[in-house]
């Protein structure tokens, strides 16, 4: 931006000498170049800490590494790679033989000793039997009823399922892998849709003049001619490089952008999704503070040519 507004400006200068036909000689030169320093000096630095720009853009999201409750081999994955899934979609399935097993057997126990209290009842009343064996299985058909609930939770766990909106991604899994309850070891990874967000990391010199509610423009290079307008939601209160404790807890954003820059969340205003644009995608953001109006028009300005320059492809 700063090489296209002295191209601009030394265009300018260009121009009015020609058309003047004003003498080139030191004093011109020395002119124009001192013109550069102040003038788009001062330009650039009330831009930047009025109306700053990121190039470190780009929508996060939460994924949920998928994990088995229970041990067992895979038998059918109906789920598709990248498909939107609904919550409560399923997954994939495991081998439910050894589980549906377990839960008919303490079902046949428990039914038996239901049958034993219900005559230790009836003898008590009826010949005067000990009371201890009705507190006996009493007990056992509680343990029982507690068994057959964890196995039927078992086998019930044999289907996962979506545990909210969202799609399958890089799915690897195929049916005859064993799927093993280690947190881990999760089989795929499911990208929760709901919890995406838009973080432009900023620098802190300028933190002051960002408010919640600033007025934001985004442009992404896959669409190159178009400026999507966005809105500042929330500023970062802490940042996980400041924190002293004896576990670390929060979560730094250092991998996907330089330290010390400033995460602040933005909302589009505007509907997105007649776009095809990936989570994750790089974006530049400007953000317009309420001070310095006359500035703002020269960012707006330069956002836009910074949009259009994305049709030539440099790669």
């Amino acid at each position: 931006m700063e090489l296209l507004l002295l191209t601009i400006y030394f265009s300018f200068c260009w121009a009015i000498i020609k058309i003047f036909k004003i003498p080139v000689n030191q004093w011109t030169i020395t002119t124009v170049f001192l013109g550069a320093v102040i003038m788009m000096g001062s330009m650039l630095m009330l831009m930047a800490y009025f109306h700053p720009a990121s190039k470190v853009a780009k929508s996060y999201f939460i994924s949920t590494g998928i994990v088995a409750n229970v041990r067992g081999k895979v038998i059918e994955i109906p789920v598709q790679t990248n498909v939107p899934l609904k919550e409560g979609d399923i997954l994939f399935r495991i081998d439910p033989v050894p589980f549906q097993g377990k839960v008919n057997s303490l079902q046949a126990q428990l039914d038996f000793s239901k049958k034993r209290l219900e005559d230790s009842r009836r003898l008590v009343k009826v010949a005067g039997g000990a009371k201890f064996d009705i507190d006996l299985y009493d007990k056992e058909v509680k343990s029982l009823e507690g068994q057959l609930e964890m196995a039927q939770f078992n086998l019930d766990s044999c289907t996962v399922r979506a545990p909210g909106p969202g799609f399958v991604t890089q799915l690897l899994m195929r049916p005859g892998q064993m799927a093993v309850p280690l947190p881990v070891s999760p089989v795929m990874i499911f990208v929760n849709a709901d919890t995406e967000m838009f973080i432009a990391g900023f620098s802190q010199e300028p933190m002051q003049n960002i408010k919640v509610g600033n007025e934001a423009e985004v442009i992404y290079p896959g669409i190159p001619g178009r400026v999507f307008k966005a809105k500042v939601v929330q500023l970062m209160p802490v940042l996980a490089e400041g924190e002293l404790s004896a576990k670390r807890n929060l979560y730094s954003l250092s991998e996907q952008m330089p330290k010390g820059l400033v995460p602040v969340i933005l909302e589009f205003e505007e509907d997105m999704s007649t776009f095809y644009i990936p989570m994750g995608s790089d974006a530049v953001v400007a953000l317009y503070s309420d001070r310095a109006h006359h500035i703002q028009i020269l960012r707006r300005m330069l956002l836009r040519v910074e949009s259009w320059r994305n049709f030539i492809h440099f790669h």
